[in-house]
């Protein structure tokens, strides 16, 4: 079992308790806003992708649009073409003349119908990008409804939670900055358990098993720990560190006496 030196060991045993049972309860004040901070996330990045989506299908309808309208175009130029030709046809004086009028004119004819059928593809495209619009459109508003009502949510729940987190934040820094004073070393050794442990239970008392005789366990890990520690912990003048998972241990009666005189 790991052990740490420090002075007034039941001093800085009290601290760290009050300083865990702080960030305890500040995360459960934090708990209650529950999941709802990543799913506004999630339907942030989904409306965003959404966005980026319509602004493609604008364009692609945009140019469809315009390749339509230049077909159209086309086409009106050549029917004013077919009909000089067909004109022409009616007025031409030799056979040579009347070949050549006669091919223009089927070419002309041919690009129509072509460009036609340029148009009705170009159409069913079009309606295809429009419908597709319209969807994502209609999702987009429900994920900016649903996203609204969740940040709504947040925002009460916040308003609700904005003083208790405040002063709980407050106590947190004095206590901090008074246990750094006191024992640097220990405090930064806290610290760093905290930041990289589940929910910053970086002190834990230690647990119990009656189903195993009585024996105790880190509260964190729950791995088994030497019998005569069990009664090491209830003399409060050694810090033990669970060998496993690197907490801070302390004696359950011992938290629960520290948290109960806690304001």
């Amino acid at each position: 079992m790991i052990t740490l030196e420090t002075s007034a060991v039941q001093d800085r045993l009290v601290e760290l308790i009050q300083l865990q049972v702080l960030y305890n309860r500040l995360h459960a004040v934090q708990q209650k806003k529950g999941d709802l901070p990543r799913q506004i996330e999630e339907l942030q990045d989904q409306a965003a992708a959404l966005v980026h989506s319509l602004q493609e299908l604008s364009r692609q309808i945009d140019q469809i649009e315009g390749e339509i309208r230049t077909l159209h175009v086309s086409n009106d130029s050549l029917r004013d073409h077919e009909s000089k030709l067909q004109k022409t046809l009616m007025a031409v004086r030799n056979e040579q003349e009347y070949y050549k009028v006669e091919a223009d004119l089927k070419e002309t004819q041919l690009t129509i119908e072509k460009n036609l059928k340029d148009i009705a593809r170009l159409k069913h495209r079009l309606e295809a990008f429009q419908q597709r619009k319209a969807a994502e459109e209609e999702r987009l508003r429900e994920i900016q409804a649903l996203m609204a009502e969740k940040e709504e949510a947040l925002s009460a729940i916040s308003r609700e939670t904005h003083k208790q987190e405040t002063e709980l934040k407050e106590r947190i820094d004095k206590l901090s900055a008074y246990l750094a004073q006191q024992d640097e070393r220990l405090f930064r050794l806290f610290e760093r358990r905290r930041r990289s442990l589940r929910e910053g239970r970086a002190l834990v008392p230690v647990a119990t098993l009656t189903e195993k005789e009585e024996r105790v366990a880190c509260g964190g890990c729950y791995t088994l720990l030497p019998r005569q520690l069990q009664w090491q912990l209830t003399q409060r003048n050694t810090i033990f560190v669970c060998e496993s998972c690197g907490r801070i241990l302390v004696d359950a009666a011992f938290f629960e006496e520290v948290a109960a005189a806690m304001p």
